[in-house]
């Protein structure tokens, strides 16, 4: 099977640029020939992806553009019989510890572990700080059907850039 980019992007992510980055990759999958069970698996982690990177990516000084090393990442590429989400962006290191707690509770998990979390945090009536309940990393995962793959690698004294990689099979449908 070929191998090839479907989506590059490096910059802020908005709202704007979310639903500009969707319109692209629908684009590429008439082009590509993606088969629309694979498409909608890799259009809802995508979409996951980039409001993480949206709401959590942090370290950018107030008013200012951020430097090319602080610039979140996300892309899109397929690699024989799997398409690759990858993702990157910078969160302090302070958020680091419970980050990564969640992260590796979630890799523990089966599709039925998964699916009874998510019940259980969508109806605990908590939320982040930042408005959300959570719920992203468990639906990546969940549609993934696979582990999430995560690195934090330091920035400076107070930031590090968290990279996930999530692989989703090409299915024949």
């Amino acid at each position: 099977m070929e191998n090839f980019t479907i989506l590059d992007h490096s910059g802020i992510i908005h709202y704007e640029t979310i639903g500009e980055l969707i319109h692209t990759f629908k684009d590429q999958i008439h082009l590509k020939g993606i088969q629309t069970g694979t498409y909608k698996k890799i259009l809802l982690v995508m979409i996951e992806s980039l409001e993480n990177i949206m709401k959590h990516s942090e370290c950018c000084p107030p008013g200012q553009n951020p430097a090319s090393t602080y610039m979140p990442v996300f892309s899109i590429r397929k690699d024989v019989s799997q398409f690759i989400i990858a993702s990157s962006n910078p969160v302090k290191k302070q958020s680091i510890p419970a980050f990564k707690d969640r992260l590796e509770y979630l890799n523990t998990l089966d599709q039925q572990g998964l699916k009874d979390f998510y019940k259980k945090t969508i109806t605990n009536g908590l939320f982040t700080n930042r408005g959300g309940a959570g719920l992203g990393l468990i639906e990546i995962a969940k549609i993934s059907g696979k582990k999430i793959t995560y690195e934090f690698s330091p920035l400076d004294d107070h930031c590090d850039r968290f990279n996930m990689i999530i692989t989703i099979d090409e299915t024949s449908n």
